[in-house]
């Protein structure tokens, strides 16, 4: 057998294994292959029935962010409560045959290319529509169950949430060994304004942003890449959503580029969650921080010629954007 027949059959057994009556698999085409993670689109047959779907495959060793079994708790979590996230199908950290991580979920028709998405909704007129469809569907991710999520998924308790984010974060910039002095500023300006608690740590999705979202004429259709998903504050999210560089160019429309501030805090607010202005503004700094630093780790390993990524040489020129930023957010 090929490896192409290796990878059929081994989704075949995943998904009867996970009770989905299938007779067979086709792999339809790809839209990634790496050597660490394939994400491939399929059809799933049983009898005359056809189920368009994509499977997220790890080459066995691949560095984990989040294992897949780990990945589909969350969105099953995140579908009961309303969100709007692909139905998973099967799951599991070591699939037949080829022994490799795997997931399979729901094919959901949508775009996730972001200047494609801007482009369309500046045709239609619908960039606060979209805005305030993920202001829902934060507050419906919010409300997952703590309780129910998985045991090894990363928690801060509410006493220090603010606290051990900023302990990370220097950590992080000790990592990567080069000088970093306004990320460092950046960190003391948090510890010295550290927001208000929240009521209560929720799941937080940790990468939502115009890149993460699928947009079918011009809504919000699904919730994707959940792999930095913990517990957390709320406020991180509804932040992250709408740092300037997330906007591509579209300076004035904070949420992603296409919507407004009022529209995404007036849907999150009337779907349930609660908006703290002080934290907003925190966690914005904060995640300007913890970006440049990535950003920084990125260009350093394509620097130390430990990858040859022309995507992670080009993350260095973008270190200077996220200084940038910071040191206009924290100006008096």
């Amino acid at each position: 057998m090929t490896a192409l027949d290796d990878t059929r059959e081994s989704l075949t057994q995943l998904l009867l294994a996970s009770g989905v009556p299938v007779s067979r698999v086709e792999i339809m085409g790809s839209a990634t292959l790496g050597a660490q993670r394939s994400s491939l689109f399929i059809n799933v047959y049983a009898g005359p029935n056809i189920t368009e779907a994509v499977a997220q495959i790890l080459a066995p060793g691949a560095r984990v962010v989040m294992a897949p079994e780990d990945d589909a708790a969350l969105l099953r979590l995140a579908r009961a409560a309303g969100a709007p996230v692909a139905q998973v199908l099967a799951a599991s950290n070591t699939a037949p045959i080829t022994g490799a991580a795997a997931i399979v979920v729901s094919k959901i028709s949508g775009e996730s290319i972001p200047r494609k998405i801007l482009r369309d909704l500046d045709e239609r007129g619908t960039g606060d529509d979209l805005a305030a469809d993920l202001g829902v569907a934060l507050a419906k991710i919010h409300a997952v169950p703590v309780d129910e999520l998985p045991s090894n998924l990363v928690r801060v308790d509410n006493a220090h949430v603010h606290q051990a984010y900023c302990d990370s974060l220097a950590a992080s910039i000790d990592d990567v060994g080069v000088p970093h002095p306004i990320a460092r500023m950046g960190v003391h300006w948090l510890r010295q304004h550290l927001p208000s608690r929240p009521n209560a740590t929720t799941l937080v999705h940790g990468d939502l942003r115009n890149g993460n979202i699928l947009v079918d004429r011009g809504r919000l259709a699904a919730v994707i890449d959940w792999e930095l998903g913990h517990v957390g504050d709320p406020m991180e999210d509804l932040a992250w959503l709408c740092l300037r560089t997330w906007r591509f160019g579209n300076e004035d429309l904070d949420v992603g580029g296409f919507g407004s501030i009022d529209s995404l805090r007036s849907a999150y607010e009337s779907a349930g969650g609660t908006w703290r202005e002080d934290a907003f503004r925190w966690w914005t700094i904060a995640r300007t921080v913890w970006w440049a630093s990535g950003l920084t780790r990125q260009a350093t390993t394509f620097l130390d010629g430990n990858s040859d990524s022309i995507v992670l040489a080009a993350s260095g020129r973008r270190v200077v954007e996220q200084e940038y930023d910071l040191l206009r957010l924290i100006a008096p």
